[in-house]
């Protein structure tokens, strides 16, 4: 069984964004017809600076959309590579395109604990265990638990931050 969900969506928009070092394109979409738990699907399309492999799938996802409103893009896509104020310059001409969007649904958990030292976050966490003198919390991938001691917390809680991650475009 597959998770994936294919969509009939518009693209409204796109805006230059950065990620710590990274820089890229956000991609916004309004799914046609479809209830899904959102309004506007965002993404993130990697850009650069460097030529990478998550640059070069973000600069696949702006080519398909390109593709699919019919407009020419560079001889050399690898140019774009970096370039997102003419991204977004290009990506305004395909505003209102519909498109077919393959969509990931994709989860984060966090655990926030406000303590003596202050207001403290672990991000991707699998699972948070109790027992009378610590909280243990469980990370994904091979990382080391996290310990924190009861009595040091104040309070707690758990985030849990949901998403589509756009995998697919393609024309209607």
């Amino acid at each position: 069984m597959t998770d994936l969900r294919r969509i009939q969506a518009t693209f409204v928009a796109a805006e230059p964004a950065e990620q710590g070092e990274v820089t890229g394109v956000v991609l916004e979409f309004e799914p046609l017809r479809v209830r899904l738990d959102v309004e506007t699907i965002r993404d993130f399309a990697e850009l650069g600076p460097a030529l990478t492999i998550p640059a070069v799938a973000g600069l696949g996802k702006v080519l398909r959309i390109l593709r699919a409103a019919r407009i020419a893009a560079p001889r050399d896509p690898l140019a774009l590579v970096g370039r997102d104020a003419e991204i977004v310059a290009l990506l305004e001409r395909a505003r209102g395109i519909r498109l077919r969007l393959s969509l990931k649904r994709r989860a984060r958990l966090s655990f926030v604990a406000w303590t003596e030292r202050g207001v403290e976050t672990v991000p991707d966490v699998v699972d948070v265990l109790e027992n009378d003198e610590h909280y243990v919390v469980l990370r994904s991938g091979s990382r080391a638990p996290v310990r924190f001691a009861r009595a040091a917390v104040s309070r707690r809680q758990t985030q849990h931050e949901r998403w589509y991650e756009v995998v697919g475009i393609e024309r209607p």
